[in-house]
């Protein structure tokens, strides 16, 4: 009969060959599982892998080693994906994961800059700006401008915007198009950015990315968020400084100036209205903090 660790490696192995799933998902399943592994005796037979032993293991994740709730969820989910596969593969009649509830994460507001920190007079005067700076403001135009995820713009080629018709064409999560509106601003911050590729011997094509790395190929997305730190910290913005920032304060100064709820989770390519919603959230405490700050009897 195989051991625990063996129904895990057999897993990893369906994953990885059979799902396709990238190596660094891959990665993060491993050490769950290896992480949950090391919880039990060694040797360990699949009746180890029981309810009551998940439970111990979030328990201790929470108490022991005071886990922050995403991380537990995300142990507890490859722990039940895992059971899933068991039960696939008649190994077990139930998964015993699937009764441990997925910690709830604490409501937080998430950080968004006021639509003052993002006026054109806010930005600082460059005489001569380099290829990177010029990059960003660009970058700043469709994340903050048009809502997207700096992986969406990391992917994006000249061939995807429109700008007879002011769209932009976005292939978001799960290989999901949507259309969204650019702003007057974007053309030219990008014919500002594509003589700036001209000048590198970087010819903008229609087929090639927008934002292309060294090689020509779609530019790193850690290259695109240094950018976007750097633009943000000479803003003033003392906050948390990264793209998803631009992404918050799109949606939020949408709701704030009176858009409709469902087109800002079209913009955004939510598969759920229960995501998007946490923009109202963000807009009522900001309506309560004013409420606070100037009436009366506040």
């Amino acid at each position: 009969m195989r051991t625990l660790s063996e129904h895990t490696e057999q897993f990893l192995n369906y994953i990885i060959h059979e799902r396709q799933y990238s190596p660094r998902t891959a990665d993060t399943y491993r050490k769950s599982l290896l992480k949950f592994l090391a919880s039990l005796p060694g040797n360990a037979g699949i009746d180890a892998f029981s309810t009551a032993n998940v439970r111990a293991f979030v328990w201790k994740l929470r108490t022991e080693e005071n886990m922050a709730v995403s991380s537990i969820g995300l142990h507890l989910a490859c722990l039940k994906s895992f059971g899933h596969y068991l039960v696939r593969s008649r190994v077990l009649d139930v998964n015993p994961a699937d009764s441990v509830p997925i910690p709830k994460r604490p409501k937080r507001l998430v950080p968004f800059l006021s639509q003052k920190d993002l006026q054109e007079s806010s930005f600082p005067e460059i005489e001569n700006p380099t290829l990177p700076q010029t990059r960003a403001r660009a970058l700043l135009e469709l994340l903050y401008g048009s809502g997207l995820r700096v992986s969406e713009a990391a992917s994006l080629t000249w061939a995807q915007i429109d700008f007879s018709a002011g769209l932009v064409r976005v292939i978001g999560k799960g290989n999901k198009e949507r259309i969204v509106p650019v702003t007057r601003e974007l053309r030219p911050w990008l014919e500002r950015y594509k003589n700036k590729l001209a000048e590198a011997g970087k010819t903008p094509s229609g087929t090639g990315p927008v934002f292309p790395g060294e090689k020509g190929d779609a530019c790193d997305v850690r290259t695109l968020r240094r950018d976007i730190v750097a633009l943000l910290r000479s803003l003033g913005w003392e906050g948390k400084a990264s793209p998803h920032v631009l992404r918050h304060s799109f949606a939020t100064h949408l709701l704030e100036n009176g858009a409709d709820i469902m087109s800002v989770k079209e913009m955004l390519g939510h598969s759920s209205l229960a995501t998007t919603q946490v923009y109202t959230h963000v807009s009522a405490e900001r309506l309560r903090e004013s409420f606070k700050k100037t009436h009366p009897r506040a």
